[in-house]
């Protein structure tokens, strides 16, 4: 594994049984039935009952396992081992079918058999990805003909920001936009679940302008069906985002200065089909 991508391997490690106890995951209220997925994305994929899906960087499983209580049936991926462990835990508790593979995503189509009806990948999860290119020949790889590729991720603009600023007036620029020689690699205590937990990591991060997120799935042969841009996260990755009445954290301004999410559906063309997309 290359040693920067072997760094990050050993931090998710570390992290794994941190955010598996965090508030933050909302493991009990998984426990007792509830979904952890954003209604953002069920309403872009669902329905998946009998459909394949495979998550990719899935940590310790909640959201795929989600995907199975709406009866999909799930595959999830991930280079942690820690991670996949927690994932196979949880499943056994909840009683919940799938199967999870431990592998770099780049090692996904050697792990994983078969191919599926639907891949997903959400969120935060391409920073950790030093090339693009080969991430989306994976993504098509592991599609069916007619199957669809769903990505929600971070707006690469509001990951310029540093987090420790709290000024939502003078927000202090400090990461890049573009693409550097080498990834932005720092050590911090704590994590991104649990500021206070008493650990120290090092992680190395890639920057991804959307053009390049989408150039990559349209090199790898996929056709883009939906591209969105959100005023809004999941969750207060920025400490001067302001809660609203739907659940989401904007930017405490009359008008959103910013996207701060963004998704990306394509489709793999069904070479059966006469030219046409076969969307199932």
């Amino acid at each position: 594994m290359d040693p920067d991508l072997e760094i990050n391997r050993r931090t998710w490690d570390t992290w794994a049984d941190i955010h598996f106890e965090s508030e933050f995951y909302g493991v009990e209220a998984f426990r007792r039935g509830e979904l952890s997925l954003p209604g953002i994305d069920r309403s872009a994929l669902e329905p998946v009952t009998g459909l394949r899906l495979l998550h990719l960087q899935c940590h310790f499983g909640m959201d795929t396992l989600s995907w199975a209580r709406l009866g999909a049936d799930v595959t999830g991926v991930d280079f942690s081992p820690r991670a996949i462990a927690l994932a196979r835990r949880l499943a056994d508790e909840c009683g919940v079918a799938a199967a999870f593979v431990e592998a770099d995503v780049y090692a996904t189509p050697e792990r994983v058999t078969g191919r599926f009806d639907r891949v997903v990948a959400t969120a935060g999860v391409l920073p950790w990805l030093p090339d693009l290119q080969r991430w989306g020949a994976v993504v098509a790889r592991m599609l069916k003909p007619g199957g669809r590729f769903y990505l929600r991720e971070f707006h690469p603009i509001s990951q310029i920001f540093s987090p420790v600023n709290g000024s939502a007036e003078a927000p202090l620029i400090r990461y890049p936009y573009f693409p550097t020689a080498e990834p932005v690699r720092e050590s911090g205590a704590g994590t991104y679940a649990q500021s206070d937990a008493e650990v120290t990591t090092t992680t190395c991060e890639w920057s991804h302008p959307l053009t390049d997120v989408i150039q990559a799935l349209v090199d790898a042969g996929l056709v883009i069906v939906t591209a969105r841009e959100f005023p809004y996260t999941t969750y207060q990755a920025l400490p001067w985002l302001e809660l609203y009445d739907d659940g989401y954290w904007y930017w405490p301004m009359s008008i959103q200065p910013i996207p701060l999410m963004y998704s990306v559906q394509a489709v793999k063309p069904n070479t059966r089909s006469t030219g046409l997309l076969a969307l199932h």
